[in-house]
């Protein structure tokens, strides 16, 4: 038996496969049309090594099955590439989404299904009235936080840290990084430093938001 026999299908074994996978309901609809694509694009890949192998090796018998052959391989070879692209495509997807529903806390805040910027946003708002402007800053970043990772601007998990959140906006290109890292600093400073927040603070930091807020909003739009 030779070798080419086991490796390369013949014609025959070539269309059998390709009818049954045409048969199934899923792409009966397509049947004919997708024969005839399939069938054109081999006879041209046929054509063209039959040119290739014509010019440079002229003594080799049976040239027209040899090129068939080879170009079912390249046939088959195409769909498993495609294949393969479609796979890749599918676990991207998927592991974006994976990221996007493994948040369940922002900076010690946890977040459920009934969290939104918004609400967040509000939740500053009242501790704004309350004149507790270290938490009322402290929930206008996570509200910020919040809304880069729906947008899939950024992606949270617990080990980023802003100084990492940073410098991957940086690397994407996000535009008003210096309002990005001035409410970083802002945050960093009240909460973490324990700085005293007066409403002259507060209402900096909700001007700055505002200006992210609609960056971030424009920046999905263009993506």
């Amino acid at each position: 038996m030779k070798l080419t026999s086991i490796i390369i299908p013949s014609n025959k074994e070539f269309e059998n496969t390709i009818n049954k996978i045409l048969e199934s309901p899923k792409y009966k609809h397509l049947n004919n049309d997708i024969i005839d694509y399939i069938q054109n694009i081999r006879q041209g890949i046929s054509q063209w090594i039959e040119k290739i192998i014509g010019r440079t090796i002229s003594n080799i018998s049976s040239l027209n099955s040899v090129s068939d052959s080879i170009a079912n391989i390249l046939i088959i070879i195409g769909f498993l590439l495609m294949l393969t692209i479609v796979i890749l495509v599918i676990i991207k997807v998927s592991k974006a989404f994976e990221r996007k529903a493994r948040i369940r806390e922002i900076l010690g805040e946890s977040i459920n299904d009934k969290t939104t910027p918004s609400s967040l946003r509000r939740a500053a708002a009242n501790f704004g009235v309350k004149e507790d402007f270290r938490q009322a800053i402290r929930y206008e970043f996570i509200a910020v936080l919040l809304l880069m990772h729906e947008k899939n601007i950024i992606y949270l998990d617990e080990t980023k840290t802003n100084e990492e959140i940073y410098k991957y906006l940086k690397k994407n290109k996000f535009n008003n990084l210096s309002s990005f890292e001035s409410l970083s600093g802002a945050f960093n400073s009240s909460w973490y430093g324990h700085r005293r927040c007066d409403k002259n603070s507060y209402d900096k930091v909700a001007d700055t938001v505002n200006l992210l807020w609609n960056e971030v909003l424009v920046y999905e739009e263009k993506r």
